[in-house]
């Protein structure tokens, strides 16, 4: 009996420290990274179906250099991913010739199938990559999705949003990518 309570009690702390960790606070923040001035991590990783017709089966991030990119971490999960969506599609289709959009799907094991299916939802027609191991968000340093790194033509990390763009941060963020 004592070892159910035990476990019960672990429990609700644990729960109720995840609770504060969701609620405290606005979603997005600023949180410093060690990638700002420093090269955007190179990956090759396999697209989801739709882009592999013009890009081949993986999109490498080496091959693409000398453009500025907007690199969005997501997962089919989340929320937050759920919302900001719409205004990365919109802000692609603006500036989509200026600027490389890239989506990648992580910290989502096993769950490329229902990726494919929000790319679909969302008409996201940007590269989108499923980081299968989620060894991408390691090496971006990653806390959480989503994420949104924005990278100048000389591929260096200028920004780091975490939490879900607005259209307001995405305009202002692509705008110092594209003077």
């Amino acid at each position: 009996m004592t070892r159910w309570l035990f476990i019960v009690a672990v429990t609700g702390v644990l729960s109720a420290l995840f609770l504060f960790g969701l609620l405290r606070g606005k979603p997005d923040r600023e949180i410093a990274s060690n990638l700002i001035g420093k090269h955007a991590p190179d990956f090759t990783l396999p697209l989801h179906k739709g882009f592999a017709e013009n890009l081949g089966e993986n999109f490498s991030l080496a091959e693409h250099k000398g453009q500025p990119m907007v690199i969005n971490f997501w997962a089919s999960w989340c929320p937050p991913c759920f919302q900001e969506a719409p205004a990365l599609a919109t802000a692609w289709r603006k500036y989509g010739t200026e600027v490389l959009f890239v989506g990648v799907q992580t910290q989502d094991p096993g769950r490329r199938d229902e990726g494919q299916k929000f790319v679909d939802q969302f008409a996201l027609g940007f590269p989108n990559v499923f980081d299968s191991q989620s060894s991408l968000s390691i090496d971006y340093g990653l806390f959480g999705v989503p994420e949104t790194f924005f990278v100048n033509s000389e591929g260096l990390v200028i920004y780091r949003h975490t939490g879900p763009l607005s259209k307001i941060t995405l305009d202002n963020q692509i705008g110092k990518l594209v003077r």
